[in-house]
Order: C-alpha cells, then structure tokens, then sequence
C-alpha cells in the first residue's frame, strides 16, 4: 500500500509537497515484487549515474558501493530525502541534464 504523510517526514519535503505525493500515490505494482528482471548482461556494465540521496543515509549500500567501483558507474550526491523530484527538481534536473551531456 502506498505510505502516508509520517512516511515523508525527515525527507527534506514541505507540507504541501508531502500532501501532494500522499493525495497522488497508488499501490506498488505487485509484480515487480515477484517477476525478476531479465537482463542480457550485468548491471555493472551498463554506464550509470547514481543519485545518492543524503538524507536516507550517508552511504550508498553495501551492492551499490561495489558496483560504483566500476568505471562505468558515477556517484553523485544530493543533500535531499528519496523524493528529490519534488524537494530539489531543479538540482535534480541539473544532474540528469549533466549525466546525459557526459
């Protein structure tokens, strides 16, 4: 089921951000939970920007932090909750124009 507005707080979100989110989520779809992706290669081989949000902790995971060794991989941190698209778009829209011109 989707959270509700407790779930936000601590995210760096206003108010009014957080009622929008809550007001327009929808469950999560359930297969994504059971049907594993297919993939023709490794993740690690794909040429990834990761967006590491801070404030859900200071660290990428243990399997991220493997695969940012690759030079394929690139980190990138925002000083924001996981909802970067509403707390910081601007800065958000930044790093995703900037990945796709490298």
């Amino acid at each position: 089921m989707p959270l509700d507005a407790a779930d936000y707080q601590g995210q760096g979100l206003t108010e009014d951000q957080i009622r929008r989110i809550v007001d327009g989520s929808t469950p999560h779809p359930g297969a994504t939970l059971t049907e594993p992706a297919v993939m023709e290669c490794s993740i690690g081989e794909f040429p990834v920007t990761y967006v590491k949000c801070l404030l859900d902790a200071p660290e990428p995971s243990e399997i991220v932090a493997k695969l940012l060794t690759s030079d394929r991989w690139r980190l990138v941190t925002i000083d924001t909750g996981h909802w970067p698209m509403f707390s910081q778009p601007h800065d958000l829209a930044r790093i995703l124009l900037d990945t796709l011109r490298a």
